[in-house]
This record gives structure tokens, sequence and C-alpha cells, in this order.
């Protein structure tokens, strides 16, 4: 397992600075996708990290590669919530004209401070911490505490999945389930062909993942909410004479929303019993 885990770090480590070049010399969606994917394998891996060595903190080792992400997700918010709101467009027949012109305005300013941002630095800037931090500590895990670790990690994401029914902070938890999630099934798809126990394991969590297209789509509308309120922040029905389509608009996203909150838990409960 510690070889495994050695080869897939180097590889999604490979993976982020070619596409961090193809990106320095012709902006490039596929290739930005590609580089998120390869920040969230690495992020998975720093996850396990800290459960193999408890003194080590990822908020102390990622801090650029996580602005990283953030700044490049704001380009997938945009493209997504044009497409989402395109959808509630057509399903309500009432025109968003002036949210759908933010929209883009919103994703060319995306895009102008990403190009900024990842201009000004070199793929090192962004992985050479985790490149020294992270190999010490594989290297003194032997695979007997590298499946202990996963396992925790396992254990902790159903214990957020079963607090849903209970915990109010539905949306909390929901984001915590979404990410954890992820991270997991990063971390088990490494090990799950050569290990009969995370096999086991992995079939669970691949059941508990059909439920990423709701989590997703629930996130979806989440960002949604926050987009339109920015983008109403200073009007009013006195200085805005759409104002009362959008309220139409943030109903039928906050109903859609509660649905798929409840369409999530009746997912895990049929599935996983919570």
């Amino acid at each position: 397992m510690q070889k495994e885990l050695q080869l897939f770090f180097e590889k999604q480590i490979e993976v982020f600075e070619q596409n961090f070049a193809k990106i320095c010399e012709s902006f490039d969606f596929d290739a930005i996708h590609d580089m998120r994917v390869a920040v969230k394998r690495l992020r998975a891996i720093m996850m396990l990290a800290e459960q193999l060595q408890p003194g080590f903190k990822s908020a102390e080792t990622d801090i650029e590669i996580r602005e990283l992400f953030r700044i490049s997700g704001k380009i997938r918010d945009a493209q997504v919530q044009k497409n989402l709101l395109a959808t509630y467009s057509e399903k309500s027949n009432i025109n968003f004209s002036e949210l759908a012109t933010f929209l883009i305005s919103f994703e060319n300013k995306s895009i102008k401070k990403f190009n900024k941002y990842i201009h000004q630095n070199t793929a090192s800037f962004f992985t050479g911490k985790i490149a020294i931090a992270l190999p010490p500590i594989f290297a003194n895990s032997e695979d007997p505490k590298i499946r202990s670790a996963i396992e925790l990690l396992l254990q902790q994401l159903m214990e957020t999945a079963g607090n849903l029914k209970s915990n109010q902070r539905h949306d909390e938890q929901l984001h915590e389930i979404r990410r954890k999630l992820k991270q997991c099934s990063y971390l088990l798809s490494v090990f799950e062909k050569g290990d009969k126990t995370l096999a086991r394991k992995s079939k669970t969590l691949h059941e508990l993942e059909k439920a990423n297209d709701l989590l997703g789509e629930w996130h979806d509308h989440v960002v949604a909410r926050a987009l339109i309120f920015r983008f109403l922040s200073r009007k009013n029905e006195n200085n805005f004479p759409g104002f009362s389509r959008y309220k139409i608009l943030l109903t039928e996203i906050n109903y859609r929303k509660q649905i798929l909150y409840k369409e999530i838990v009746r997912f895990m409960e049929s599935e996983l019993g919570l």
C-alpha cells in the first residue's frame, strides 16, 4: 500500500504540472478541469496524511494550491450557473436577461483573475511544499497503518451521513459529505484491487456515490442562491422593475434545493440504512 500511495501521489503531481503548462501556453477549459481533478486527489492524499501523522496540518501546506482551486472554481461556477439559469428560464417562461449578463461578466472577471494568478507563478509554487512534506509521511507509514487511516476516514464519512437526520445544520452536513465522499473514493481507487477488505468497503461507498449526482445538483442550487443574492444586493422593488421575477426564481431554486435534500436523505436511508 505504501508503494501504491507514493506512485499515486507522484502521478497527481505530474498531471497537475502537465495541465498547468497547457494552461500557461493557451487558456484551455479541459486542462483546467483536469488540473482541478488532480488537485482534488492531492487534497485527498493530504487528508490521509493528517490521519497518518496527527501533527501534520494540510492547511499549512496546501495554501497556494487551495487558492488556485478556489479561483478556478469561480470559472466553473459561472459556466454551471449559466446553464442552470437557462433551464429555469425555459421552465418558467420568464426572461432573466439581467442575471444572464451578470453571469457572463462574472465569468469573464473570473477568467481574467485566474489568468493573472496562474501566470504570476510556476507549477512548483503550488506543489513544492506538498512534494517535500508528504513523501516522508508515506515512508514512515506501514501498510496496516495506511489501511487503518483509510478505514477511519470512511467511518467519519458514514457518521457524518448518519447525522443528517438528527442535525439541523443540513447545508454544512451535505457539504462535508460531498467533500469526504469524493476524497474517500479517490483513496479507495488506489488500493481496492489489491485489498479484499477495502474492496468490500469500496462496494458500500460506490452505493453512496450514486447520491453524488444529487449532491452535485444540490450544491449548484446553493451557489445559485448566493450569486442571485449578490446580483440583487443593491436592487429592490423601487429601483429595479424586474425584482419580482427574481423573487420567483429564488422561490423555485429554494424549493428544488429542499427537494434534493429530501431525496439525498431518502437515498441514504434505503441504501445504507441510516
